[in-house]
C-alpha cells in the first residue's frame, strides 16, 4: 500500500474516531448541562420555599401538613419529581408518597445544609431512585437552622428527555462523518507531494530526533500556539506539573493553567521573558517564554521551566556574589581615584596628608562594616545594605540608616531572596527618584526594626513625591515613570514577593515633599 492510500485510510480512521469522540463528549455534554440546569433551578425553588414563612412556622409548630398541603402543588407546577421538607433532624415534614412523611430523609448528603448552613446541588439515591437535588437549610432571622429543604429531579425522568436528541445527533453526526471523510480524502491526494521532500523514514527520523532532544532536556519544555493552546510537552513537564496528566496538558488552555499571568503568553506580544517566577498548585516555577517564529511571523511561543526549590540555593549564592561584584566595582572605582590623590600627595611630599586620607578612609568603611555586622547578624541581608550603600556613594547619593535600626531576629524560614528583592527594588527606586530631584542633594534614608511581631523597612528618599495615580498604578506591569527601556518590572517584582510572604507596603508622601514607602513583612 502506498503512502497516499496509507495517509488517506489514517485520516478517515482518524475523523471516524473524531466523529465518534465528539458524540459522546456532546452527549455527555447534554447530560451534564441537563443536570447542571435541572440543579439549579431546583436550587433556586429550594432557596425560595425556605424563606417562606408558612414552611419555617409549620417546622417550629412541629406540623407537617401545613406544609405537605403547600408544597405539593408548587411540585406539580414545576415538574419536580419530589420536595420534600425535613426538620434539623433530617425528618420527612412533606413527600410525593404520604406514606414516608415522619421518616428518615435518605441520601446521606443533608450534613452540609444541617450542619454548616450550606445551599447546594446534589446527585444521591433517595427512596425514589437516584436524583438531581437542590437542597437548602430553612433559616430564622437569627441564622438558627431549623430544617432544610430539598427539591429534586429522577435521573430516570432527565434521560428520557435527553434520548429526544439522539436521533438528531446521530444524523449531524453521521453527514458530518461522510462529508469528514470525502474532505480527508481530497487533502490527502493534494498534498501528497508537498512533505518537503522527505520520505516517510527520514519523517520517522526527524520526529525521533526531535523526541529525543526534548527528552534529553532537564527542563519542562510546553509549545504553546496563537491561540494560548497547549499543543506538545516533553516529559519533564508532566513531572514538574505532577497533578496533570499528559491528556489533560495537551490541548489546554494556557489561561487556565496561569491566570495570574497573561500578560506574559500574549498572541502579540514577541518580548522574550527569562526566570520569571510563577506560582501554580505544583509549586513555584521559573519560566522562560520564547516567540515561536515561523517564515519571520510569530505562530506562539515556546516555554521552559524548572522548580524554583532547584535553584534557590544557587540563586542566593549568586545574589551574594553580585552584591559583593557591585561592591567591588564600585570600591575599584573609588580606590581608584583615592589612590592617585595620594599618589599624587606623596609625590609632592605631603606624607602627612596622604596618611590622614588613608586612615579616615579605612576607619570610615570598616566602622560602617562594624555598624552593620552589628545590627544586621544576616550575612545576605548586610551584605544588600552595604552594596546598595556603595552604589549610592558611586551615584553621588548620601544613604543614611538609621543608628535606631535592627535586625537581629529574622526568621530562618523567611526566604532572604525575597527580602533581596523587595528591599533592593525599592531602594533603587529611592536612589532614581533622589536623583531626579535637581532642587536639592539627593539623599535615602533605611530604617529598620524587627521589634514586634513584623519586620518593617522604611525607605524615604529626597524626590519630588508621586501623585495618586502612580501610586495607584506602581504595582502594574511595565508602568513606570522612567524614560530609559527595560524598567516598569521593579515594583511588580517586589509586589509578587510580599503576596508570597504575606507582606505589605505602605506609600506616603514625606514632609520634605519625598516619598516614604514601608514595608511590614510578618514574622
Amino acid at each position: 500500500m502506498g503512502l497516499h492510500n496509507k495517509l488517506a485510510l489514517v485520516s478517515v480512521l482518524l475523523v471516524m474516531l473524531q466523529t465518534i469522540f465528539l458524540g459522546m463528549f456532546s452527549v455527555s455534554y447534554l447530560v451534564q448541562e441537563f443536570e447542571q440546569q435541572l440543579g439549579e433551578k431546583a436550587l433556586s425553588v429550594a432557596k425560595s420555599l425556605a424563606k417562606n414563612p408558612i414552611i419555617q412556622q409549620s417546622l417550629l409548630d412541629k406540623q407537617s401538613q401545613p406544609i405537605q398541603s403547600y408544597v405539593e402543588p408548587i411540585r406539580q407546577a414545576i415538574a419536580a419529581s419530589f420536595i420534600v421538607v425535613g426538620d434539623s433532624k433530617g425528618i420527612r415534614y412533606s413527600h410525593p408518597n404520604p406514606k414516608k412523611i415522619n421518616l428518615a430523609m435518605m441520601g446521606g448528603d443533608n450534613i452540609r445544609a444541617l450542619k454548616f448552613g450550606e445551599s447546594y446541588i446534589s446527585k444521591a439515591e433517595g427512596s425514589l431512585g437516584v436524583s438531581i437535588r437542590g437542597k437548602t437549610p430553612v433559616l430564622l432571622d437569627d441564622g438558627t437552622i431549623i430544617g432544610l429543604i430539598s427539591v429534586g429531579y429522577l435521573e430516570h425522568g432527565m434521560m428520557l428527555s435527553i434520548s429526544n436528541y439522539r436521533d438528531t445527533f446521530s444524523w449531524v453526526f453521521g453527514i458530518t462523518l461522510l462529508a469528514g471523510c470525502f474532505l480527508v480524502l481530497y487533502i490527502a491526494k493534494r498534498y501528497r507531494d508537498e512533505i518537503f521532500g522527505l520520505e516517510p523514514e527520514e519523517i520517522s527520523r526527524v520526529y525521533s530526533e526531535r523526541k529525543a532532544v526534548l527528552e534529553s532536556i532537564l527542563e519542562g519544555v510546553v509549545v504553546i500556539d496563537e491561540q494560548g493552546i497547549i499543543t506538545s510537552c516533553n516529559p519533564i513537564a508532566i513531572e514538574i506539573l505532577a497533578n496533570i496528566s499528559e491528556q489533560e496538558l495537551i490541548g489546554s488552555a494556557v489561561h487556565e493553567l496561569l491566570p495570574d499571568y497573561q500578560f506574559i503568553f500574549a498572541s502579540d506580544s514577541s518580548r522574550v521573558w527569562r526566570d520569571v517566577e510563577v506560582d501554580i498548585e505544583a509549586g513555584t516555577l521559573i519560566l522562560t517564554k520564547t516567540p515561536l517564529m515561523i517564515a519571520d511571523k510569530q505562530r506562539g511561543v515556546v516555554v521552559s521551566f524548572r522548580h524554583k526549590d532547584d535553584v534557590v540555593d544557587l540563586s542566593e549564592k549568586l545574589s551574594q556574589v553580585k552584591q559583593f561584584s557591585t561592591m567591588l566595582r564600585v570600591q575599584t572605582h573609588e580606590y581608584s581615584n583615592k589612590l592617585n590623590t595620594i599618589g599624587g600627595l606623596i609625590q609632592i611630599g605631603s606624607y602627612e596628608e596622604a596618611l590622614d586620607l588613608i586612615m579616615v578612609e579605612n576607619s570610615g568603611y570598616q566602622e560602617l562594616i562594624a555598624f552593620l555586622m552589628r545590627i544586621v547578624p544576616d550575612p545576605i541581608i548586610a551584605g544588600l545594605i552595604l552594596g546598595k550603600y556603595d552604589v549610592a556613594k558611586e551615584r553621588k547619593i548620601d544613604l543614611i540608616i538609621d543608628n535606631e535600626s535592627s535586625l537581629l531576629q529574622v526568621p530562618s524560614n523567611l526566604p532572604r531572596s525575597k527580602l533581596v528583592t523587595i528591599l533592593g527594588n525599592i531602594l533603587e527606586n529611592a536612589f532614581d527618584a533622589a536623583s531626579r530631584n535637581k532642587a536639592q542633594a539627593p539623599q535615602v534614608t533605611l530604617s529598620f526594626t524587627d521589634m514586634g511581631e513584623d519586620i518593617i523597612f522604611e525607605i524615604e528618599d529626597s524626590g519630588v513625591g508621586m501623585s495618586d495615580a502612580a501610586i495607584k498604578d506602581i504595582f502594574t506591569f511595565g508602568r513606570t515613570t522612567k524614560r530609559a527601556m527595560g524598567h516598569g518590572i521593579g515594583m511588580f517584582l517586589v509586589k509578587n514577593c510580599l503576596d508570597q510572604v504575606d507582606g505589605t507596603l505602605s506609600i506616603t508622601r514625606a514632609k520634605t515633599g519625598g516619598t516614604i514607602m514601608t514595608v511590614y513583612i510578618p514574622k
